[in-house]
């Protein structure tokens, strides 16, 4: 079965040869730069505006559960296009009694729109776990005017993507927790993965952590994976001088971005890294490397890819989910 797998990955490699990721070069040097040392700061007593609901709507029961749009001033609207400043948000509730626990979840890279977490939340709402699904800043209904779909056209783009969703992520855990949910989580998969990391470890209170088929550092997934092939070499070259420097360049710009950068999630008996064996996008020594920081933490190996975790794991990933919430203490 190990040769599916990497044939999966290398299948979605050849694809995205297609589509080239930041086809506007690097973008503004100094918003970048400026981005890029907000990361090298950032800590966990960074303090965020408390979210405030806009245009409050009524939940519809579609099926076995509620939906409700939540829509907010981003609490890094300052680093973002004004087509990108309001979030955007879906609150799945279960029919019947209150939930026991909510889960906040994170786009993957390119993922638009709900509607595939939904169907990942589905059997969670079945055992009592509501979801929130942030849409991301550039993506869906968020998109900057001139982006062709989810493709970012700058890495400044990249960087002001991650940042404000890492924020956006963090006051969405806390307004969830002044909501009244008993126990409150973050997962992710590949790049949402990380940003939930980021977001776990950077909160001021203890939540439930559930990274999936992600790990500790940027550089690898951006340089030396499956993923590196997408980037436009030859765009960011006009911008460095070569396509060595352009590498330099862009490895500079990531160096911070290392979740073991900060101390672990508050309760790191609440965290699971969930990993794929076979994964071509994200190094497996990557998720070992997290755990190995998160002192405490859970490591769920899988015998897959990266491309086949998304289409045969995902009870094993709902399964990490329920495990990781249920380990927290109710209203801490």
């Amino acid at each position: 079965m190990t040769i599916v797998h990497a044939w999966a990955d290398r299948a979605a490699t050849l694809m995205l040869r297609r589509i080239k990721l930041y086809p506007g070069g690097f973008g503004d040097p100094r918003r970048l730069a400026r981005w890029v040392e907000e990361i090298a700061g950032y800590h966990r007593g960074v303090q965020l505006p408390a979210l405030r609901e806009l245009r409050g709507e009524r939940a519809q029961r579609v099926g076995s559960s509620w939906r409700r749009r939540l829509r907010f001033t981003s609490a890094a609207a300052h680093r973002l296009p004004s087509e990108s400043s309001m979030m955007e948000a879906e609150l799945l509730l279960p029919v019947g009694a209150a939930p026991a626990a909510v889960c906040l979840m994170l786009a993957a890279t390119g993922e638009q729109g709900f509607a595939r977490r939904r169907r990942f939340a589905a059997p969670l709402l079945s055992r009592g776990i509501a979801a929130v699904l942030l849409e991301n800043p550039f993506y869906g209904v968020r998109r900057p005017r001139g982006q062709i779909g989810p493709v970012l056209r700058t890495v400044e783009d990249q960087f002001a993507m991650n940042l404000a969703t890492v924020d956006e992520a963090r006051a969405l855990l806390a307004w969830l927790r002044r909501e009244g949910f008993p126990r409150v989580g973050v997962t992710g998969f590949s790049q949402g993965g990380m940003m939930a990391a980021f977001a776990g470890a950077l909160t001021d209170f203890p939540v439930a952590c559930v990274p999936r088929c992600a790990g500790d550092r940027a550089l690898p997934i951006f340089l030396d994976s499956a993923l590196a092939s997408s980037v436009d070499w030859r765009r960011l070259a006009r911008d460095a001088g070569s396509e060595s420097a352009a590498r330099d360049q862009f490895a500079r710009c990531l160096a911070p971005v290392c979740v073991s950068r900060h101390a672990p999630p508050l309760a790191p008996a609440g965290a699971v890294i969930v990993a794929s064996r076979h994964d071509g996008f994200v190094p497996v020594a990557e998720a070992r490397a997290l755990h190995a920081h998160w002192a405490g933490s859970e490591l769920r190996m899988f015998d897959t890819g990266h491309v086949t975790a998304s289409l045969l794991d995902a009870e094993p990933h709902r399964q990490a989910i329920a495990d990781a919430l249920a380990r927290l203490p109710p209203g801490c």
